[in-house]
């Protein structure tokens, strides 16, 4: 089967998200980072001339005989168990040296935890080492409309900051998702059908690379470039990253719909539906369903104006369903907390979350 390949701006305008629990107060997020010894550019912009010789602080390293071992490991998806030979917990972009350094030498794999969300585990690995950059969460303002943010900042901290300054930044809802794992991988949320991926607002990073090397995007427009979904691939460890943010709205509304004892004709139906009115949602807007057994939710979000285009996807959906319950616009800050979710390891698994770009996607 042949499959379209869309590009950035296409997606942005039609995607919505299919099976998403994240937005469902289910929270399982993709979070990860991984990276490679091999296959460093030679144009990157260095911040020292020569690898540093940094020495791992033996107080960060956690080996399978270290009590901390068991709960460094753990990740959010409790179905996960690999046993990496050594975790790093590092606290900053030295450290990271440091551990890629260890690495290379003992001819270990590496992972990078930033979060730890990752639907399949990504961010950790058997046998090999992980990069644990969780504790880097520093967050500051080198203007009114930028932020510098550590990797291991997690969303919750990250909106806890910068709404009050009348701020957002297009990235997810989960409040214990790592920002420098969602921003590589892309980063799709409430807001993005308005303001674009979490990688689209990323203006400059720092990073180490598979040799050790401390790395900046300055004069480097293809680092940034790639490490804005340009490969789906990893080129470092990100140390830090500086963001665009946009005015935040205000106001948050959001709307559900409830369709109970399906079967396979009238889930079709629905589904059917959904995916045709999504073409005129509006930019402001964001919907995703989840297909649990029989029964169909189907979320609607809003931050800008009630307006007619939506009022007709809304009376459309609420004659295919059960239940339409309509939220009342509350303030932003407070709404994006019900999106929190679980915020300890849970056990889960999804059957199918992704990008659909209609019913025949799903259909078969």
């Amino acid at each position: 089967m042949a499959i379209k390949k869309y590009n950035r701006k296409e997606f942005k305008k039609t995607a919505s998200l299919a099976g998403a629990g994240i937005l469902l107060n289910a929270c399982k997020s993709n979070n990860t980072e991984t990276a490679h010894t091999d296959g460093i550019p030679d144009s990157t912009h260095l911040i020292k001339d020569t690898v540093p010789q940094f020495t791992i602080d033996k107080n960060i390293l956690a080996d399978k005989y270290d009590s901390r071992y068991e709960m460094l490991r753990q990740r959010f998806n409790k179905n996960i168990n690999k046993y990496p030979q050594v975790i790093v917990v590092c606290r900053n972009t030295e450290d990271v040296s440091a551990a890629v350094q260890y690495a290379v030498k003992n001819k270990l794999y590496i992972s990078i935890k930033s979060g730890g969300h990752s639907f399949e585990g990504f961010s950790v690995n058997d046998n090999g080492m992980v990069i644990d950059v969780s504790q880097m969460q520093k967050i500051s303002w080198p203007d009114d409309v930028r932020i510098s943010v550590e990797p291991g900042c997690t969303l919750s901290k990250l909106y806890d900051i910068i709404l009050p300054q009348k701020r957002i930044l297009p990235a997810g809802s989960c409040a214990g998702v790592g920002i420098g794992g969602l921003t590589l991988g892309g980063g799709y949320g409430l807001f993005s059908r308005k303001y674009g991926l979490t990688c689209d607002s990323l203006e400059a990073l720092t990073l180490v690379d598979g040799k050790g090397n401390i790395i900046t995007s300055k004069n480097n427009d293809e680092l940034l470039w790639a490490c804005r979904g340009g490969g789906n691939g990893n080129f470092g460890v990100v140390t830090e990253m500086q963001f665009k943010t946009y005015d935040a709205p205000a106001l948050f509304q959001s709307h559900r719909f409830k369709a109970y004892q399906l079967n396979t004709e009238r889930a079709k139906t629905i589904l059917q539906t959904w995916f045709a009115l999504m073409k005129n949602l509006p930019e402001s807007c964001f919907s995703a369903f989840v297909l649990n057994g029989k029964t169909l939710t189907v979320l609607i979000t809003n931050f800008e104006e009630h307006t007619t285009a939506l009022q007709n996807i809304l009376d459309a959906l609420k004659n295919e369903t059960d239940k339409f319950t309509l939220g009342n616009k509350i303030e932003t800050a407070k709404a994006l907390k019900t999106f929190y979710g679980v915020q300890t390891p849970i056990y889960f698994k999804n059957a199918s979350a992704g990008y659909y770009s209609d019913f025949s996607d799903i259909e078969n």
